[in-house]
């Protein structure tokens, strides 16, 4: 029998999870009852006078609940997380835990999985798999392995009934999608915005698909230094398990740890890879949370999951080309121009000239040519907040389109990881890299 040998430096950061349930009520409930403690706690709180809520507990709470269900609900808090400095500490705290540090399953609960897809003696594919998991996701978790030939292996690994879990899911986000439209969002786009995210759950959970995505990248970025992307093992993929080579590293959330000169190589790289991705492959890595990206001590940029990536159409990447030239020249009619170019603009609206001007005001100067944008000394998001009056107010003009959901993301979060890398880039420059090449 194959030997399960355990990982002297892995230190499970919670017990063992218990496989989370795909009943779309039972999901439904748990959300309900978690959204009502939390809901009380805060309330009861601010009645009480003179103190401030403690957030700590709700935190935790949405932790606990998040890790335990799995799923897009774990997803949509792994997001959440990257929205720090916009969301109470301690709850952003609690909820960056999630990127890397989700309860896992017990490897009992995935053995039947996979004798089923390899075989009921796992020993004649693997030397040894890890019973204790190399990292815990929304759909599924990664056991470091030893292929029959020596290879070092990572196992991606869905957890079972994913399927049915992400369909209840979605099943509540349709339920409560009316509630869009107490910020004026149109039916029909929050229609398409929840297309757009049942395609994406779908995507991240066809293996084989993934793993095509990841031979591309694979191919187009092949002699880019600094780079490291793992390789497929297609002879050990399976339904439901995908094998990648194993490409170690240390964990990106940390990365300000290291040197000035090894975050610089890697915000360099991280943002010619971007660039490069968009312009020259028409794809983009769209899951940008830390939990995804590690490094190496010489400032070598780790990338895994390849599950979410978005394609870029023509159209669409001509229109975030326009939005940073109008940007860069401060021009509201060019702003206009593009947010109705992106979809971001209701019909017939009244242009939110206002907001234009503090977009100009806050991104203008930083993205001119010859200008170093310092992600340490510049707290943009602190700005934002001050934006959000004006954002509400003009919900009436603006509405989310669907084909920018995941780009939005990909750059939202990557702000979040520059911000880490905290160091000083000529961002113009970087792009106009790309732009004069095109």
């Amino acid at each position: 029998m194959i030997a399960l040998r355990l990982d002297e430096n892995y230190r499970m950061p919670k017990p063992p999870a218990t496989p989370p349930s795909a009943s779309a009520l039972g999901r439904f409930l748990t959300l309900a009852g978690t959204a009502t403690r939390i809901g009380g706690s805060v309330l009861g709180q601010r009645l009480l006078p003179g103190r401030a809520v403690d957030w700590q507990p709700v935190g935790a709470l949405l932790t606990d609940v998040l890790g335990e269900m799995k799923g897009p609900v774990l997803k949509l808090g792994q997001m959440a997380s990257q929205w720090q400095g916009v969301l109470p500490e301690p709850v952003a705290r609690a909820l960056s835990s999630l990127q890397n540090r989700v309860p896992a399953l017990p490897f009992s609960a995935l053995r039947g999985h996979l004798q089923q897809v390899y075989g009921a003696d796992l020993g004649q594919f693997f030397l040894s798999i890890d019973e204790q998991p190399f990292a815990a996701a929304s759909l599924g978790q990664v056991h470091r392995a030893v292929a029959l030939d020596g290879r070092a292996l990572v196992l991606k690994v869905q957890y079972p009934g994913i399927g049915e879990i992400c369909q209840a899911d979605l099943q509540q986000l349709k339920r409560l999608l009316p509630l869009g439209r107490l910020f004026r969002a149109p039916a029909a786009q929050l229609e398409g915005l929840h297309q757009e995210l049942a395609a994406v759950i779908t995507a991240e959970l066809d293996y084989p698909a993934e793993m095509r995505r990841l031979q591309a990248f694979r191919a187009h970025f092949a002699d880019w230094p600094g780079l490291r992307l793992p390789q497929p093992q297609e002879d050990l993929c399976r339904p439901g398990v995908l094998a990648l080579s194993e490409e170690p590293g240390l964990p990106f959330a940390e990365v300000a740890q290291a040197s000035a000169e090894v975050r610089e190589r890697l915000a360099l790289t991280l943002v010619r890879w971007l660039s490069a991705q968009a312009f020259e492959l028409g794809l983009l890595h769209a899951d940008p949370h830390p939990g995804n990206f590690a490094y190496t001590v010489s400032g070598e940029l780790v990338v895994y999951d390849f599950g979410c990536v978005q394609a870029l159409s023509a159209p669409l990447l001509a229109a975030y080309v326009q939005t940073y030239k109008a940007l860069q020249a401060r021009d509201g009619e060019q702003l206009e121009r593009a947010f109705q170019a992106l979809g971001t603009r209701q019909p017939q609206s009244t242009i939110p000239y206002g907001f234009y001007r503090q977009l100009h005001g806050l991104l203008g100067p930083l993205v001119q040519p010859g200008v170093h944008w310092d992600f340490a000394a510049k707290p943009l998001h602190e700005q934002v907040q001050k934006l959000l009056p004006d954002v509400f107010g003009a919900l009436g003009s603006l509405q989310p389109a669907p084909a920018t959901l995941l780009v939005n993301r990909t750059l939202e979060g990557h702000y979040w990881n520059l911000s880490r890398l905290g160091v000083a880039l000529p961002v113009a420059d970087l792009l106009q890299e790309q732009l004069t090449a095109r």
